[in-house]
């Protein structure tokens, strides 16, 4: 038996594919404000990537790939903000 994370008739995903996609929320706890802008857009970036048409692995990995992003980008953007105002 399958295990789907998204139902197309009805529209929603179900509670595992918000737990999947809300990894990149940890920003919320070390990031900031700017952290936490990072994480919530990858965790809405994940939600569209577990209702589209990829096949579970390519699902996996781009979850993994758009997480990882919001984290490097928020390092690189909090070293040019303190690099830029605090030095």
């Amino acid at each position: 038996m399958e295990i789907r994370e998204y139902a197309p008739e009805s529209g929603k995903l179900n509670k595992k594919a918000h737990f999947y996609s809300a990894w990149p929320l940890i920003l919320i706890l070390f990031g900031g404000a700017i952290g936490s802008l990072y994480g919530v857009i990858a965790y809405l970036l994940n939600l569209k990537n577990y209702g589209s048409e990829l096949t579970k692995l390519n699902k996996v990995l781009a979850n993994l790939l758009c997480g990882m992003s919001a984290i490097s980008a928020w390092w690189f953007s909090a070293q040019w903000i303190q690099s830029t105002f605090f030095q």
